[in-house]
């Protein structure tokens, strides 16, 4: 009998641990089963959020001369006409936040002259050169805007008989070098991951219009013309979504400049589109990263053979480019984002003064203003009391390059005024002749004071 029960004992410790062991092994398999659906769960979830895709349609707009020259309220209706989400607005003259309030959106980036449905954050490094938008919470695309200098023309060297080189070395001495830091922080944002965009009036073609096929077809092409800026940014990885969608330059010319609109008496600068101004494409919509360009348009005036999009009467010597686009937006590789308008806290109004009200014929001034608006191009403008422009151009104009406070020299390094977009070649006269000067705070690139000093210079 005691046999038998420790017998019977070790038989149920037997089964009692073989039974332990199948429940351990049951238990290990659900807990690895937990374990591989949790960890399949979070990875399906982190590629959804960093696969989640939206649409956005980004536009470029040079409204000319602030919008109103010829009815802002028509402005204000291209803008919504054309299904646009953000918009890169050249020409501002100071209505970046009131276009933005009148379209209808709270977002707006003075430094950077953009407008949005979607809220615009600003980089600590960014130094005014791009701004990421949030298309989706959380997650962002960045956009630059740029505005090239006008002079000289290239289309009007090649009608005035220069040669292909010629016209290359201009555009790579007065339009690239402002063009590099945009693209080159775009670009590496790309690299990156993030989404990126570049609007732009460029003035400047496109090498991918100016080619072998157009010549002697399309009006002024004599040659073939690898125009320096839109090539650098081909090269640094951005696409120009018009030409991707619209490949044969020669069948689809398509010009943005100059348009049809009516003509203005007493034009604020004077000018009205003339049939003697060479008509191109010279306003952009670019982008690189995690984008597929789905289509673009010219939004412009019924007459105008390539827009599709129209708006009577037209109110700006350009027409505008707007591009839909799918996008993966990306969590932002910067830290620290700010809204881009929160900047902008009026601490005053805006004043303007010189360290001495006298100084010698040579001598530098030193100029220094306060509440600025910001805007990326108020300016300092010098003249002669009692006139608008100098008598060899207006060709002092030193940029406060969208900074609320700060301080500027006028000396003989920057005699033609440290311009930013805009290159005038052979004026601007140093010392200053004795005489006494205005020295006033403008309103980005417009003709509205701000606020004003005097300085007398004396031989």
């Amino acid at each position: 009998m005691e046999i038998s029960q420790r017998m019977n004992r070790h038989a149920f410790a037997r089964l009692a641990r073989h039974q332990a062991q199948r429940e351990l092994h049951s238990c290990g398999l659900k807990a690895r089963l937990l374990i591989f659906i949790a960890t399949a769960t979070a990875l399906l979830a982190f590629a959804s959020e960093e696969s989640a895709s939206t649409r956005i349609s980004v536009m470029s707009y040079n409204i000319e001369n602030g919008g109103a020259q010829v009815d802002f309220d028509k402005t204000v209706e291209a803008i919504k006409k054309s299904g646009a989400d953000v918009v890169g607005i050249q020409e501002a003259w100071g209505n970046t936040a009131r276009l933005a309030n009148a379209v209808g959106w709270k977002y707006y980036d003075q430094r950077q002259h953009i407008i949005s449905r979607f809220p615009l954050l600003e980089a600590p490094d960014s130094h005014g050169l791009y701004t990421f938008i949030e298309v989706l919470p959380g997650k962002m695309v960045a956009m630059a805007n740029m505005h090239l200098p006008d002079e000289p023309y290239g289309p009007d060297m090649v009608r005035s008989g220069s040669t292909a080189s010629e016209v290359e070395q201009n555009e790579r001495k007065v339009r690239l070098p402002t063009a590099v830091p945009f693209v080159e922080k775009l670009s590496a944002l790309a690299r990156q991951g993030v989404p990126v965009f570049l609007t732009g009036d460029f003035n400047s073609p496109s090498h991918l219009d100016w080619t072998k096929p157009t010549v002697d077809v399309l009006p002024n092409h004599r040659y073939v013309v690898e125009w320096p800026v839109t090539k650098f940014i081909q090269e640094k990885g951005l696409i120009d979504s018009f030409r991707e969608t619209h490949p044969n330059p020669e069948k689809n010319p398509i010009y943005t400049w100059p348009s049809g609109r009516p003509f203005v008496e007493n034009s604020i600068d004077g000018f009205n589109p003339s049939k003697d101004d060479l008509p191109d494409r010279v306003d952009f919509v670019y982008s690189a990263g995690k984008s597929k360009i789905l289509e673009s348009h010219i939004v412009g005036e019924p007459e105008c053979k390539g827009s599709n999009i129209y708006v009577t009467p037209w109110p700006s010597d350009h027409r505008a480019v707007v591009s839909r686009f799918e996008v993966a937006p990306v969590t932002p590789p910067v830290k620290d984002l700010t809204p881009a308008s929160a900047r902008i806290v009026k601490q005053g109004e805006p004043e303007i003064s010189v360290a001495t009200d006298t100084v010698r014929s040579g001598e530098e001034i030193t100029i220094t203003w306060r509440n600025a608006p910001g805007n990326r191009y108020d300016y300092v403008r010098i003249t002669p009391v009692g006139t608008k422009k100098l008598a060899w151009g207006e060709a002092i104009r030193l940029y406060t390059r969208g900074e609320l406070n700060g301080s500027v020299k006028y000396n003989a390094e920057n005699v033609k005024g440290n311009w930013l977009d805009w290159y005038k070649a052979e004026e601007g006269h140093w010392p200053l002749t004795p005489g006494e000067y205005d020295v006033k705070l403008m309103l980005d690139d417009g003709f509205t004071e701000l606020a004003a000093t005097k300085v007398k210079v004396v031989p």
